[in-house]
C-alpha cells in the first residue's frame, strides 16, 4: 500500500524499508530473513524495489510414521532403509518436518493437506487427501526456521485399496504448504515404501533411519497480481542427504525423533555382531577352582569382602562358581531371598504393568544370538516375568529399554527369584536405577564425567570428537544403560559384570575409557559417520578375540579415576545446568516446571490410585478372610462341642468295654480250663477204647486159636470128614463183635478230633474278638 502514497514522509519510509530489505537480504541471519518474508507479505518489496524477480529457497523434508499399539502412546514404526514396516488396521501418526536450509527465509503459514498416491505417480487425480486433523508447529534449527506437521490417519475409516493386504507398496507422499507472499501452494513430494504386515505381527528389531529429501523452491514475481506477490515456478528434488548429528538437532523441542538411534546404517556386508553371541565359557583350571573354593570357605561374613577378592575377580570368576560368587557379592543369602525377595517377586508379578507391551517387544531383541532366549524358549518366559516383576516393584523407574539385557545376563547363571533379587540389588545398591530417573539426569552427568576423563587422559581424541561433533551419548548410551551387554560378546560381558559387582559403579568409566584407549588410533583417522559405524560394528567384533578381551580388562584395571576430580566435575555439571536454567526464558522455564509438576502429580495420582485400589482390595480380601475365619471358628466350636460329647461317650463306652474285656478274659480263661478238662477226658476215653480194642483182639486171637485147635481135634476124631460144627457160627459172631468194636473205636477217634477242632476254633474266636475289641478302643481313644 506504500507504493500508492506520494507524500514525502511515505517516500522517506519507503527508502528506509528498501535499505532494510537490502541489509536483511545479505545478512545471512535466518531470523533476519523471517523479517524479510514479512516485508514481502506487507508489499514493501515490489518489482521496482526488489533486487531480483526470481528467488530460490532450499528445504529439507523428513518423514516419520508412528503407530498406535493400544498402550496410549504411539510408537515409531520400524524402518528398513527407506521402507516403513506398518501393521494393518492401525491408526498412524504422520510427522513431516520441513527445514529451511539456506540463508534466505520463507515463512510457511499453514499446511493445507497431506496426500498419498500409489507408486511414483504425479498425476493429481491419483492422489488421495488424507482426512486427518493437521497441526503445524514452528521452531528453529541451526540453519533456519523449522516446521513440524503432525496428523493422524485412520486407515479403517479412510482405507486405501492399494495399501490393503500384506506386501510391499511403493507410495508417493505429498505435502501442500502455504507460504507468506506466495500465490500458489508449495507441494513437496516424497517417494517411499510401505511394507504391510498383519495386525498381530511382532517386529524383531526396531531399527530406524532418519533420512532427508532436499528440495529447491523457485519463485518468480507475478506481474499480473496487483499486490506484486510471487507465484510458484518449480519445486525440484535434490540428492538425498543424511547427517545424524544435524538431524537430531532439528527435532529438539518438538518431541519428534528424540529416541532416534545415533547409529548409521551399515552396508550389508558389514553387519554388526549379533547380540548374545559367543558364550565364551572357559573351564577353569583345578588350581584356580581350588583357590576360589578356599576363598569361599573362608568367606562367611557377606558384609565383609576378602582382601584378595578384587585381584582374583579381575582374572575372571570360574563359570561354575559365578552364580555363588555373584550372590555373595550382592550380599544375598537363601534366608534373605526367602524372607524378602521371593514374596516381592511373586506379588509384583501378579500386578498390572503399564510397561508390559514394551517388555514383550524387547523379548526378541534381547540376545537373539543366544539359543536360550530364542522365541518360544524358557529364557524368554523367565525374562518376561523378571522384567515385569521389577517394573511392578519399582514403579518410579518401571521398565526402560536396555534393562532386559542385564536381566538376561543374570538369568544365564541364576534361577528366576535369585536373578530378580540380584537385579534389584544392582539397581538400588549399585546406583544403577539413578540413571533412569528424572529424565536421565544422572546418565547425562555420567556422560559429562566421561567426557572430562577423555579430555584429561586423551586430549587428542577429545579434540577429534569435538571437531566432528561426536557427542558422548552417541556411543556411550548403550554402554552405560546395558552394562556393555547389548553388543559385546558374552564372554567379555561376564567378565565386565564380575568387575562391576566387585569394584562398583566406577567400572562403567574404566571400561569405557579402556575401549577408547584401545581404539584411539582407529578413531582419530575416521570422520563422523565412520566413527559411528566403528562403534557399532568393528569395535564389538574386535573382542571376539579372547586375548583382546583380556587386554581390555587389564587396561580397565589400570585406569585411575580420582574421586576428587569426579567431585569437581560433578559440581561443574550442576553449575552448568543451573546456568542453563537461569538463561532459559522464564515463561518456558515455568512451563517446563509446570509440565514436570503435572507429570509428577499425575504419576503420584496414579500411584495413589493404585495404592487406594490395593488398599481397598486388601480391605475387601481381609474382610472376606475375616468372615471366612469367623465362619471357620463357628464350625470349629461346633466340632469341638461334638468332639467333647463324643469324648464323654467314648469314656463311658471305654468303661463298658473295659468291663466287657474283663468278662471276656474270664470267659476265655474258664473256656480254656474247660477245654483242657474235656481234652483230658477225651484222651482218657480214647485210651480206654484202645485198651478195650487190644483186649478184644487178644481175646479174639485166643478164641480163634482154641477153635482151630478144636477143629483139628474133631477132624482127627472123625477121620478127616468135614462136618458142620457150631464153632464156625461162634467164630462169625466173634468176628462181628470185633468189627463193631473197631467201629466204636473209629467213632470215638472222630469225636475226639471233633472236640479238638471245636476247642481250637473257640480259642481263635476268643483271640480275634479280643483283638477287635482292643483295636476299637484304641481307635476311639486316638480320635
Amino acid at each position: 500500500m506504500l507504493l500508492y502514497m506520494n507524500s514525502d514522509l511515505v517516500k522517506l519510509k519507503l527508502m528506509r524499508a528498501q535499505e532494510t530489505f537490502r541489509r536483511l537480504h545479505t545478512s545471512g541471519n535466518p531470523w533476519d530473513n523471517v523479517l524479510l518474508g514479512t516485508l514481502f507479505c506487507m508489499g514493501v518489496c515490489s518489482a521496482e524495489n526488489s533486487i531480483s524477480d526470481t528467488l530460490h529457497y532450499e528445504f529439507d523434508l523428513s518423514l516419520e510414521i508412528l503407530e498406535e499399539d493400544g498402550s496410549g502412546t504411539p510408537v515409531p514404526v520400524p524402518q528398513d532403509k527407506d521402507t516403513f514396516k506398518m501393521r494393518e488396521r492401525k491408526n498412524h501418526h504422520i510427522v513431516v518436518t520441513v527445514t529451511q536450509s539456506n540463508s534466505s527465509a520463507l515463512i510457511l503459514e499453514r499446511c493445507c493437506g497431506v496426500f498419498l498416491a500409489p507408486g511414483d505417480s504425479t498425476d493429481p487425480d491419483n492422489y488421495m487427501l488424507l482426512d486427518m486433523p493437521l497441526e503445524m508447529e514452528m521452531g528453529s534449527s541451526s540453519t533456519g526456521p523449522l516446521y513440524v506437521i503432525k496428523g493422524i490417519w485412520d486407515p479403517v475409516s479412510q482405507p486405501c485399496h492399494w495399501l490393503t493386504g500384506e506386501g510391499t507398496r511403493s507410495v508417493t507422499l505429498a505435502v501442500d504448504v502455504v507460504a507468506s507472499g506466495v500465490l500458489d501452494p508449495i507441494r513437496f513430494e516424497r517417494k517411499t515404501q510401505f511394507k504391510i504386515y498383519p495386525e498381530t505381527e511382532r517386529f524383531f528389531l526396531n531399527s530406524r533411519y532418519l533420512s532427508q529429501q532436499s528440495y529447491t523452491v523457485k519463485l518468480k514475481l507475478n506481474s499480473e497480481d496487483k499486490h506484486r506477490r510471487f507465484s510458484l515456478d518449480s519445486v525440484t528434488e535434490k540428492p538425498m542427504s543424511s547427517s545424524p548429528s544435524r538431524l537430531k538437532s532439528l527435532f529438539a523441542g518438538f518431541g519428534v525423533g528424540d529416541d532416534y538411534s545415533d547409529d548409521i546404517s551399515e552396508s550389508e556386508d558389514e553387519e554388526p555382531l549379533i547380540s548374545g553371541s559367543d558364550d565364551g565359557i572357559e573351564e577353569a583350571s583345578e588350581e584356580t577352582l581350588k583357590t576360589w573354593n578356599t576363598l569361599l570357605d573362608s568367606w562367611t561374613d557377606y558384609c565383609t569382602r576378602p582382601p584378595e577378592l578384587v585381584k582374583l575377580a579381575r582374572k575372571g570368576i570360574p563359570n561354575s562358581l559365578r552364580a555363588t560368587v555373584w550372590m555373595r557379592l550382592g550380599g544375598l543369602t537363601e534366608e534373605l531371598i526367602e524372607d524378602k525377595y521371593r514374596h516381592l517377586y511373586d506379588e509384583s508379578r501378579l500386578k498390572e504393568c503399564p510397561h508390559e507391551q514394551v517388555i514383550i517387544w524387547d523379548l526378541n531383541r534381547t540376545f537373539p544370538g543366544n539359543e536360550y532366549f530364542r522365541e518360544g524358549k524358557d529364557g524368554q518366559e523367565k525374562l518376561y516375568r523378571v522384567c515385569k516383576s521389577y517394573a511392578g516393584a519399582d514403579q518410579e523407574v518401571g521398565y526402560c529399554q536396555g534393562l532386559s539385557f542385564i536381566v538376561a545376563v543374570l538369568l544365564l547363571h541364576l534361577e528366576e527369584e535369585k536373578a530378580f533379587a540380584l537385579f534389584s540389588v544392582v539397581m538400588k545398591e549399585y546406583q544403577f536405577r539413578d540413571m533412569f530417573k528424572k529424565g536421565f539426569q544422572m546418565l547425562q552427568l555420567k556422560f559429562y564425567i566421561l567426557e572430562r576423563i577423555i579430555e584429561d587422559q586423551m586430549p587428542d581424541l577429545w579434540e577429534h570428537f569435538q571437531k566432528h561433533e561426536l557427542n558422548t551419548h552417541m556411543y556411550a548410551s548403550q554402554w552405560f544403560l546395558t552394562l556393555f551387554s547389548a553388543k559385546f560378546p558374552l564372554g567379555l560381558v561376564y567378565r565386565i559384570v564380575d568387575m562391576f559387582l566387585t569394584e562398583g559403579p566406577d567400572t562403567l568409566y574404566k571400561v569405557a575409557v579402556s575401549l577408547l584407549k584401545l581404539s584411539r588410533n582407529d578413531l582419530i583417522s575416521q570422520d563422523f559417520e565412520e566413527m559411528l559405524k566403528y562403534f557399532r560394528v568393528a569395535l564389538p567384533k574386535r573382542f571376539m578375540n579372547k586375548k583382546q578381551g583380556q587386554k581390555l580388562l587389564s587396561t580397565a584395571a589400570s585406569v585411575k579415576i580420582k574421586p576428587g576430580k569426579v567431585a569437581v566435575w560433578e559440581a561443574q555439571f550442576h553449575q552448568i545446568q543451573d546456568e542453563k536454567r537461569s538463561l532459559q526464558d522464564p515463561v518456558r522455564r515455568a512451563e517446563h516446571e509446570l509440565k514436570l509438576s503435572r507429570e509428577n502429580n499425575h504419576r503420584l495420582e496414579q500411584e495413589n490410585d493404585m495404592l487406594v485400589l490395593h488398599l481397598t482390595q486388601n480391605q475387601v480380601n481381609m474382610r472376606h478372610q475375616l468372615d471366612e475365619l469367623e465362619k471357620r471358628n463357628l464350625e470349629l466350636k461346633r466340632d469341638l462341642a461334638k468332639m467333647t460329647s463324643s469324648y464323654e461317650e467314648m469314656v463311658d463306652s471305654n468303661s463298658v468295654l473295659s468291663s466287657e474285656i474283663e468278662r471276656t478274659k474270664n470267659l476265655y480263661h474258664s473256656s480254656l480250663i474247660e477245654g483242657d478238662d474235656e481234652r483230658a477226658r477225651h484222651k482218657l476215653t480214647i485210651k480206654e477204647y484202645h485198651n478195650m480194642c487190644r483186649a478184644l483182639e487178644e481175646r479174639h486171637e485166643k478164641e480163634k486159636q482154641e477153635l482151630n485147635q478144636e477143629v483139628i481135634e474133631i477132624k482127627a476124631q472123625v477121620g478127616g470128614k468135614a462136618i458142620d460144627i457150631p464153632s464156625e457160627q461162634r467164630l462169625r459172631e466173634l468176628e462181628m463183635e470185633l468189627a463193631k468194636t473197631k467201629l466204636c473205636l473209629v467213632e470215638a477217634n472222630c469225636k475226639a478230633q471233633e472236640y479238638e477242632h471245636k476247642c481250637t476254633t473257640l480259642l481263635e474266636k476268643l483271640k480275634h474278638y479280643e483283638t477287635g475289641v482292643l483295636n476299637h478302643l484304641k481307635a476311639k481313644l486316638n480320635r
